[in-house]
């Protein structure tokens, strides 16, 4: 499979399902929470939009002396990257609050092309290491609207007008993006195999402790902010778990930085597995 085909057509479309699918489950209702109860969300959304960044940016440009800045870079890009429609999933396995993961889900989503592009430029522009990485703020905007908005407003319609029909993909739908993401991640490291072999060593640490830092700082977040056990659960996965997809449409598409895909690809894996052994936690304590 051509590098070419993975990241011009076959991961953008990965990307618009997932979307697709987080919209085949939400209804404007979903949003009331905001209203109703602002203090999780207002937890969930911190601890996802600025914790993390700044594990992301201590991590890739400051702890681990990378033999280049662009595999530090890959993982702010990781960290700004919106949850994903699986961390819904893994809330579910964990007895979380379902509604307060699809609403974060939602929100940090419909904020990605805005919010990515727009961090990842001053971050890295206020960076010594980093600031000879050129984003074009204005055509990752472009790119991330047309395959995140445009397919989350498009489920959305289909949830509105057909719930049954919505009901029925939702499954469907979240698998195949997971499956699809798994292959073009495996592709990627195929394709970059030398690099790979070169890093792994350095980046394998720095990747296990970014998921460590994710899922127990969203945790602790939503401790100190005196939420319910359930929603505890949720945010912690929604740090956890992010949009793999996005960053690595950012970092190997839009970019095409081979090095910066790196962290995506690794956390790609990493984030489930961590997910797992959370949810095994989780429900342990439970028990």
């Amino acid at each position: 499979m051509e590098d070419s085909l993975v990241t011009t057509v076959i991961l953008p479309l990965c990307l618009a399902i997932t979307m697709f699918g987080i919209g085949l489950g939400l209804a404007i209702r979903d949003f009331h929470l905001l209203v109703e109860r602002p203090r999780p969300v207002f937890a969930g959304l911190a601890a996802q939009m600025l914790y993390l960044p700044l594990v992301g940016v201590l991590i890739g440009l400051v702890i681990f002396d990378f033999p280049s800045a662009l595999i530090g870079a890959g993982f702010v890009i990781i960290t700004l990257a919106p949850g994903s429609s699986t961390s819904n999933l893994f809330t579910l396995f964990a007895k979380g609050d379902l509604a307060l993961s699809v609403t974060l889900t939602a929100i940090t989503s419909l904020l990605a092309p805005f919010w990515l592009p727009l961090a990842a430029s001053i971050i890295l522009n206020n960076i010594d290491a980093a600031q000879n990485i050129e984003l074009d703020v204005v055509k990752v905007f472009i790119d991330l609207f047309s395959v995140t908005i445009i397919p989350i407003i498009i489920g959305m319609i289909i949830k509105h007008y057909y719930p049954t029909l919505a009901s029925k993909l939702q499954k469907p739908v979240a698998t195949f993006a997971l499956v699809f993401l798994v292959l073009i991640i495996i592709a990627l490291i195929i394709k970059h195999l030398d690099i790979l072999r070169d890093y792994t060593a350095i980046i394998a640490p720095a990747i296990l402790l970014l998921a460590i830092l994710a899922y127990g700082g969203g945790y602790l977040i939503a401790r100190l902010t005196a939420t319910t056990p359930a929603q505890v659960k949720s945010i912690s996965m929604e740090v956890g778990i992010q949009n793999a997809a996005l960053a690595l449409l950012v970092t190997a598409s839009i970019l095409k930085i081979p090095e910066m895909t790196l962290a995506a690809m690794f956390y790609g894996l990493a984030m489930y597995i961590i997910g797992f052994i959370s949810v095994a936690l989780f429900n342990r304590r439970n028990a």
